[in-house]
């Protein structure tokens, strides 16, 4: 049986997480570890709770509904009735429309759909003086499920994700537009072999993105994201002694914990949508700090992430994150980077620009990750390293930006 850390030893709680077999969203595993993660944080004097959401197990049935619809739209496209011919291309225009939104990491339709499963965010606060005003609302997040084993996550395939995730998306584009095309004019031989060839490559697609999962299952996730979740707690824990010690006078600190990353970043999206009408001050004083795979590699400031819809991290959070990699205490150790190969839980909270957002994560000299979604991600293969620069590097923005708006 795992016990919950007792102190303050963050390695003890990195290696409590990595003796689960895995943490997959809405699995008896994760419900033991979210609680795990409660206890820890309460523990340390914040007040947790546990905030049950609806999500899919996995991404697979996210894509299995994508492709499944695409093909269930073309098939009835290409049938001999009119009506069914209509309504073949209102399906796969639908499913269409998903796949481009799920895909470029916005919220969907289909990722509500069957089956459904009840996963448990970790939300917890310190507790403040209520005659203090809240100065700055610090939220530091870190996804604590793992991911399905992948064959689309080897450090070749990385590299080439993004163009991957492009190439499918016009594919699917051109399978519609020729579902278009024969709705419009007819059976030409052409049209029909090329709806063909799209159908069998998104068949092959949906085999590749899941045959992992099905003959592997998940991964422990020591470096993603273990690594995230002890840095954000820690982080946490200095954060709140330097408040009680009048260092930091007014600062608010919240840890989440979501689970659901790896489904498409379902957990933050439900904590968004649930909490942040009730940050303080309507957030207009709340940043948010998110850790992610810190377990090999460089820490790195992300400056942009996306597919073909572009997210950059401009906001003045991540300008002084910036600024503070150029610094005597950080030049060594830290770097500027991009991450492409699908997105983080803070995609939710720099779209649009209104909240102050960092992401912190971890990358190898060719910009990759190593072993993520891998078997082979696991506690003997961590480098804590970055890990501990992340703790370092995230304690000195928080009170770089708070002194710096309360003089």
């Amino acid at each position: 049986m795992i016990k919950s850390p007792s102190a303050r030893s963050t390695n003890f709680l990195l290696a409590a997480l990595c003796q689960f077999p895995h943490r997959g969203a809405a699995t008896a595993n994760e419900r033991a570890a979210a609680q795990l993660l409660a206890d820890a944080l309460t523990e340390r004097g914040a007040t947790a709770r546990l905030e049950p959401f609806q999500t899919p197990k996995t991404y697979v049935t996210i894509v299995y509904w994508l492709i499944g619809g695409l093909l269930a739209g073309m098939g009835l496209a290409m049938s001999a009735g009119f009506l069914l011919q209509q309504i073949g291309l209102v399906v796969a225009l639908f499913f269409l429309v998903q796949a481009w939104l799920y895909f470029n990491w916005r919220p969907t339709l289909i990722s509500r759909w069957p089956v459904q499963h009840t996963a448990l965010n970790v939300v917890a606060r310190w507790p403040r003086p209520d005659a203090e005003p809240v100065r700055t609302h610090v939220v530091l997040m870190a996804h604590y499920d793992t991911a399905p084993v992948s064959a689309l996550y080897s450090p070749r395939q990385q590299r080439s994700f993004r163009a991957s995730l492009m190439l499918s998306l016009a594919i699917m584009t051109l399978g519609v537009a020729l579902l278009v095309v024969y709705v419009a004019a007819g059976w030409p031989g052409w049209v029909t072999w090329g709806v063909g060839l799209v159908a069998l490559y998104l068949i092959a697609q949906a085999v590749m993105g899941s045959i992992g999962y099905w003959t592997r299952g998940y991964t422990n996730g020591a470096s993603d994201n273990a690594t995230g979740v002890v840095a954000a707690i820690e982080t946490a824990d200095r954060l709140q002694r330097a408040s009680l010690a009048g260092e930091l006078p007014g600062l608010l600190v919240e840890v989440l914990l979501p689970s659901a990353e790896e489904a498409g970043m379902l957990g933050s999206l439900a904590y968004a949508q649930k909490n942040r009408p009730k940050w303080p001050l309507n957030g207009q004083q709340t940043i948010v700090i998110n850790f992610d795979t810190l377990g090999a590699g460089k820490l790195t400031v992300v400056e942009q992430t996306g597919t073909v819809e572009v997210l950059r991290y401009d906001n003045a959070l991540t300008q002084l994150a910036r600024q503070l990699t150029a610094t005597a205490a950080f030049r060594e150790r830290t770097q500027t980077g991009r991450w492409h190969t699908a997105d983080f839980d803070s995609a939710w909270f720099v779209r649009g620009g209104n909240v102050p957002t960092l992401a912190l994560c971890a990358l190898a000299p060719d910009g990759s990750m190593p072993r993520i979604h891998r078997p082979d991600d696991v506690l003997a293969a961590v480098d804590e390293t970055p890990m501990n620069t992340a703790i370092d590097f995230a304690e000195a923005v928080v009170r770089v930006w708070h002194d710096a708006r309360n003089p």
